[in-house]
């Protein structure tokens, strides 16, 4: 980027706005960067510009701020964050979740620009109590609760002026919680309540949860406190049973990926982004269900298409079980 403050003077800044974190890259004469904070409501924003870097929070000192959670939303190119061994890819429009009390790190080869909405910790404990809440995890803005948390925290960003004095935390949480899926079951002092559940609420946590490959019908049932004899007939107004409905998601959110013009992600990235665990069993499956390969797909940028159910409900299942992610 042009302009912008020194590498020294981001780090300063960073150091204020967001407590415990440091920016490092190599050429560090050449760093450019810039950090602009606002209030939106009740809601605090940073919005970061930088160059190529990588941001680093990986020890508890003097410049800790206190416990508070930091949603990001990716504005402009990429970023790959971790923090407790979790990984999240963010394309514009993506959001993650961070916790300010853990080591993390994001880094940005061709640098970006974020949104950071910083989320007191005793507000979001409020919402979400001893709920394990994944960290660094990709909330697609694309598709299902991801796309409209991202639209709604871009239209606050947009409007900004426009919205002092309104509360928006409450709403912020839910947004999240829909999006993470961890908003399905709701706990009671004598534990988890369960109520009815649609195949939309297990399609939306899929979604929101497509990078895990240990993702199983199992996985699901336990998470929404139902037996997988229950599950099955959850879904089963998709037509799909829950290891092939899995599948599908997986493979179409792979090959949204591949066939955004913007992203030129290496297509072993998009897998594992989509839980798939090697290249090649993704590879195999990509061209089974749609007639060719990943690379000739992302060539081709062919319009998206519906998955063949028949291929994924039938063929794919008998030769995965229900066993979905290599």
């Amino acid at each position: 980027m042009r302009g912008g403050d020194d590498f020294e003077s981001c780090n300063e800044r960073l150091r204020d706005v967001c407590g415990a974190y440091r920016v490092a890259c190599e050429r560090w004469w050449e760093f450019r960067g810039s950090i602009r904070t606002q209030r939106i409501g009740s809601l605090e924003l940073a919005d970061i510009t930088f160059s190529p870097c990588t941001v680093i929070r990986d020890h508890y000192d003097e410049h800790y701020h206190g416990d508070q959670y930091f949603l990001v939303l990716q504005a402009d190119g990429s970023a790959r964050m971790r923090q407790r061994g979790a990984e999240a890819l963010l394309r514009p429009g993506d959001c993650t979740l961070i916790d300010s009390r853990y080591p993390s790190t994001f880094e940005s080869p061709h640098g970006f620009r974020q949104y950071s909405f910083h989320l007191p910790a005793p507000l979001f404990n409020e919402r979400f109590g001893k709920r394990n809440v994944p960290l660094a995890r990709t909330i697609p803005g694309d598709q299902g609760a991801g796309r409209v948390l991202s639209e709604v925290l871009g239209a606050l960003v947009r409007n900004a002026s426009t919205l002092q004095g309104v509360d928006f935390t409450d709403i912020t949480l839910q947004l999240v919680d829909a999006a993470l899926g961890t908003s399905s079951v709701s706990e009671t002092a004598g534990g988890v309540e369960r109520r009815g559940i649609s195949a939309r609420e297990v399609a939306h946590y899929i979604d929101a949860n497509i990078q895990n490959s240990q993702l199983t019908p199992q996985t699901l049932a336990d998470r929404f406190n139902i037996s997988v004899r229950q599950l099955y007939r959850v879904v089963a107004s998709t037509g799909f049973t829950p290891a092939s409905l899995i599948w599908k998601h997986r493979l179409e959110h792979a090959r949204a990926l591949l066939e955004e013009g913007s992203s030129r992600a290496p297509i072993i990235e998009i897998a594992l982004s989509c839980g798939f665990k090697d290249g090649a069993h993704f590879s195999r499956a990509y061209r089974k269900a749609f007639g060719q390969s990943p690379k000739a797909s992302r060539v081709a940028s062919v319009r998206p298409g519906r998955l063949d159910q028949r291929i994924v409900s039938g063929e794919q299942e008998s030769l995965h079980g229900t066993r979905y992610g290599p």
